[in-house]
This record gives structure tokens, sequence and C-alpha cells, in this order.
């Protein structure tokens, strides 16, 4: 096998390991949908840094719930986006749009979470500070998105 054909080969597997990963996770968290309330109790064993009873039981599973409807956003935008990739839609506006959006949905998760742990439970933290450390990421990769499609743009007019 050459080495083009080893690359091409390559670069498929991996994307398609990229699909299988999102679609576990989307399985993944279906069930912690279904599991919500249970989950919950569990964590309402532990102690509360501010609201106790019912609030609190109502603040985790709804804000349990908002950030499960963050991931299927999040992840259904980059199931988008890596198809694209797939097809050779690299450097395009829609992938910079795709980033932007990435990084505001996990933006808004870092505001739940950090919301949730400072009321209800301070093990979410985890999710605040993954999700302040991936933002910047994102926001980073799509800049470069952004100056690689403009220079790709100013390539087009030039010839």
């Amino acid at each position: 096998m050459d080495f083009n054909k080893k690359k091409a080969y390559e670069e498929n597997v991996s994307i398609k390991i990229t699909k299988a990963f999102i679609l576990i996770l989307a399985v993944a968290a279906v069930g912690m949908c279904i599991l919500g309330p249970k989950l919950v109790g569990m964590i309402m064993t532990k102690d509360s840094p501010m609201i106790v009873g019912n609030a609190r039981f109502l603040i985790l599973l709804i804000g349990g719930y908002i950030c499960a409807t963050i991931l299927f956003v999040f992840l259904f935008t980059l199931y988008a986006m890596v198809k694209r990739i797939q097809e050779g839609k690299v450097f395009v506006a829609e992938n910079v749009s795709s980033l932007s959006k990435l990084s505001n949905l996990v933006l808004v998760a870092c505001i739940v979470s950090f919301v949730i742990g400072i009321t209800c439970t301070y093990m979410i933290f985890i999710i605040t500070a993954t999700t302040a450390f991936v933002t910047p990421i994102i926001r980073v990769i799509k800049n470069a998105f952004g100056k690689a499609v403009e220079m790709q743009d100013e390539l087009d007019y030039t010839v």
C-alpha cells in the first residue's frame, strides 16, 4: 500500500471511530436522561453547599436535563462537522460556524454547571473545570479555521 492510500485509509478509520464515539456518547446520554431522577437521588445523599430538599432535587434534575440538551446539540453539530470533513469540506465557513456554536455550547454548560456546583453539589465542578478548559481551545481552533477560510477565499479570488 503506497503512502497516499495508507494515509486515506487511516483518515477514514479515524473518522469512523469519531462517528462511533459520538453515537456511543449520544446513547449514554439518553440512558442518563432516562435514569435522571435516580442519578439525582444518588447525588442527594451528599452534602449540599446551599440549597437542600425538593428545591435541590429539582435544580439538579432540571440542570441535568439542560446539560443533556446542550450535549445533544453539541453531538449533532460535531457529527455534522465530521461528516463535512469526511466529504473533503474542511476549511469552509460552515465548519467555522460549527466551531463557534460548539464553543458557545461548552461555555453555556460551564455556566450551568458552575451555578449547580455552588448551589447544589461541589462534585459537578469537574464539569465546570473541564468546560472552562475546553472552551478556549475550541475558540482557538475556530479562529485558525476562520483564518484558513479567509486565506482560501483570497486565493480563490486571486486565481
